[in-house]
């Protein structure tokens, strides 16, 4: 077994505007952080920030899985694998799906289990995203455990997921990251698959790597998507891992979501911060 260390959960920005230089720089943070072949997962959100990232001039690569469902890429500081990610607003939260192929981008704004069946049928690794923090779906699948054999993972620590106001406490709980491990711990008993994943889920370069999972070393071939759910199913709350909390990352997101969302359009500059949508 060849340990490497994932964080499988990154949006590089707030905005979906991707930059020539970004992937370059992505791969530079990770291999100094994660090591040699540590993974990040570049996670679109009604965007294809990954698509325009993986296509983007810099260093060599080679794509992995059946139609770029991941990229090696030769960087300066060591080699870097980037998984693809879809972040999904469903009717009941959000549901982070890994492994998709490229250009393949699944329907928003449905149920939770309309989305998880569109997702297992395009063989997706399904993943509970900071499921007790903003727009999570701890809560929905207490009561809908039966979802959870279709699951890969739970995010058991979201470096986002840290901050907190006491005032808003429905979106910004203290104990987001608390309660989603000792979810995981009761769900894992009935559901021996599902693992346990630490991530950034960051906005930002320098988010990138800061929380991370010990994974098995998937294949680099055509079973890249399935060799990485095996290791992705592996982990536990046993696994060696990082757990870093990312409270200055979360605020420069916040603010930065109503820059792009509030501000920018009003004074006409809102096509600066977006791609072209699926």
């Amino acid at each position: 077994m060849v340990a490497v260390k994932a964080d499988l959960h990154n949006h590089l920005r707030t905005s979906s505007n991707i930059k020539k230089s970004d992937l370059n720089h992505a791969v530079d943070v990770a291999g100094k952080r994660l090591g040699s072949h540590g993974i990040i997962g570049l996670v679109n959100f009604s965007d294809k920030r990954y698509e325009m990232a993986i296509c983007s001039p810099g260093y060599e690569r080679d794509y992995l899985g059946t139609n770029r469902n991941g990229v090696r890429v030769y960087g300066d500081k060591g080699t870097v694998i980037i998984v693809k990610g879809q972040e999904f607003p469903t009717k009941q939260g959000h549901l982070l799906v890994l492994g998709l192929e490229a250009e393949k981008h699944l329907k928003e704004g449905r149920t939770l289990k309309e989305t998880v069946a569109e997702a297992k049928d395009n063989n997706g690794i399904i993943v509970a995203d900071h499921p007790y923090y903003r727009d999570g779906i701890g809560s929905y699948l207490e009561k809908h455990q039966a979802l959870l054999k279709d699951f890969s993972a739970f995010e058991v620590h979201n470096g986002e997921a840290a901050f907190s106001l006491p005032l808003l406490r429905g979106m910004f709980p203290k104990d987001a990251n608390y309660l989603a491990s000792v979810d995981f711990f009761i769900f894992e008993k009935d559901f021996p698959r599902l693992g346990a994943l630490s991530s950034s889920d960051g906005h930002s370069f320098y988010e990138i790597g800061k929380s991370w999972t010990a994974l098995e070393l998937p294949d680099m071939g055509s079973n890249f998507v399935e060799t990485l759910r095996n290791s992705i199913e592996a982990t536990n709350l046993e696994t060696e891992r990082k757990n870093k909390d990312a409270i200055r990352g979360s605020v420069d997101h916040m603010i930065d979501l109503a820059l792009i969302c509030k501000v920018a359009p009003k004074i006409g500059l809102g096509r600066m911060f977006e791609t072209d949508r699926p």
